[in-house]
C-alpha cells in the first residue's frame, strides 16, 4: 500500500524512510557504515540510484504521486543517515547527487501529467514537499551538501515547487489558492497528513 508523501514528518523516527519499504530498497539498517565499508556505502548509493530510475518510469507512466512518494523516501533516507554515510563515498559520487536532483526536477516538470486523479499532486502535497526539502537541507547543510555540485539542490527544488503551486492556482484550481508557499512554513497542519 502506498502511503501519502505527507503521512510522516521527514527526518523523524517515524518518517517514511524507516516505515516504507519496497523490494530491493535500501533501509536504515544498511547505513551503519564504518570507515572500512567504503565499497558498501557505494553499493548502497548505487541501490538508491537504481530506485531513482524507477522514479523516472513512474513519472513517464503518469504515476506522479508514487514518484514523489519514492523520491521523498529516498531523500529522507539520505538526509537522515548522512552522518552515518562515509563522506568519502558521497564525495566520490557526484553523479548520485546529480541524479537525485535531476529526478526531483524532472518529476516536478511533469507534475501535471498524472494518469488519474488519485495520482495527481495536490496543493497539500506541494506544501509538505516544500517543508520536507527545507528539513532535508537543514540536515545536510552541516555537511556542506546543499546547493553545491555535491548535495541537494534546495533552491532549484523549492523554485520548482513554487512553480507547480502557481500553475495549480492558474490552471483552474482556484480553491487551492488560499495559501502561499510562505504560509506552508508556519502551517503545522501540513505535517499531520491529508
Amino acid at each position: 500500500m502506498d502511503h501519502d508523501i505527507d503521512s510522516q514528518k521527514p527526518g523523524s523516527p517515524n518518517s517514511s524512510a524507516s516505515t516504507i519499504s519496497c523490494p530491493n530498497s535500501p533501509t536504515r539498517g544498511l547505513f551503519c557504515i564504518t570507515d572500512s565499508d567504503d565499497q558498501r556505502a557505494s553499493e548502497e548509493l548505487a541501490g538508491i540510484q537504481e530506485e531513482l530510475q524507477n522514479v523516472l518510469e513512474y513519472v513517464d507512466q503518469g504515476m506522479i504521486l508514487k514518484s514523489f512518494n519514492t523520491l521523498s523516501r529516498l531523500t529522507d533516507i539520505v538526509a537522515t543517515n548522512c552522518e552515518k554515510l562515509d563522506g568519502g563515498a558521497i564525495d566520490q559520487k557526484a553523479g548520485f547527487w546529480t541524479g537525485l536532483n535531476n529526478c526531483w526536477l524532472f518529476a516536478f516538470s511533469h507534475c501535471t501529467n498524472a494518469r488519474s486523479e488519485d495520482q495527481r499532486l495536490q496543493k497539500q502535497h506541494l506544501y509538505y514537499l516544500h517543508n520536507s526539502v527545507k528539513t532535508w537541507a537543514d540536515a545536510l547543510e552541516k555537511y556542506g551538501l546543499v546547493n553545491y555540485e555535491l548535495g541537494l539542490s534546495e533552491q532549484d527544488i523549492l523554485e520548482a515547487i513554487e512553480f507547480c503551486l502557481i500553475n495549480a492556482i492558474t490552471i483552474g484550481h482556484p480553491s487551492e489558492a488560499t495559501n502561499s508557499v510562505e504560509g506552508a512554513e508556519d502551517d503545522d497542519s501540513e505535517d499531520e497528513g491529508i
